[in-house]
């Protein structure tokens, strides 16, 4: 079954800050459902750990435990379907990165934030939704979508911590939806070229 043809194209960039940037320049929050409910989960961890194995206080210590892992687990999924929804009701190619997403979760300073944001299962909802809907999502190979100016092409270096892309070219934008525009720019075929103008006072 399709839903109605909007002609519009989109790239999302996913992200820790927020989960997901759209090169139309929106934002949508990183909810950190798993963050807001660590301390709980340390505290019923401590309380299992503490329990005497075979015990129904032990047992109904893990029933509470695993409740509070499904809770966020449904919150996470709920989030996933809302964010992929408003994408294919409003676009009819949807662009992701192609994230080695294992390799990455082994950075631990990132890790916990990328479980928790669900990157997978936002690019899985969006996927399924899509062929239902008769519309398309591609997924890229993400390199240097973050460092290269989606306006001319040139690359323009960036630290993590570094949260604007500022080109000589003159474009400037946030970092995160300049990667989003990159990401569709791969997904369409589209290769940014600097103008003769722009190129010769460039190097003057």
């Amino acid at each position: 079954m399709s839903t109605h043809s909007t002609g519009k194209q989109v790239g999302v960039d996913l992200g820790v800050r927020h989960l997901a940037i759209t090169s139309d320049g929106e934002f949508f929050e990183h909810p950190k459902y798993f963050r807001k409910s660590e301390r709980k989960l340390k505290r019923l961890q401590r309380i299992v750990s503490k329990r005497k194995k075979g015990s129904n206080r032990r047992r109904k210590a893990v029933a509470l435990l695993a409740k509070l892992h499904e809770y966020i687990a449904n919150q996470r999924k709920d989030i996933a379907h809302k964010i992929s929804r408003y994408l294919v009701d409003r676009y009819d190619l949807i662009a992701f990165e192609d994230l080695n997403i294992k390799g990455m979760v082994l950075n631990h300073k990132l890790a916990k934030s990328i479980v928790d944001a669900g990157w997978n299962q936002l690019v899985q909802f969006t996927s399924y939704k899509a062929e239902y809907a008769g519309k398309q999502v591609i997924q890229v190979d993400s390199y240097n979508t973050s460092q290269t100016c989606s306006k001319c092409g040139q690359i323009v270096k960036k630290e993590r911590k570094d949260r604007v892309h500022s080109c000589s070219c003159g474009y400037t934008e946030d970092r995160d939806v300049n990667a989003a525009r990159n990401i569709l720019h791969k997904a369409v075929g589209h290769v940014p070229t600097l103008k003769c103008g722009q190129l010769e006072l460039n190097l003057i």
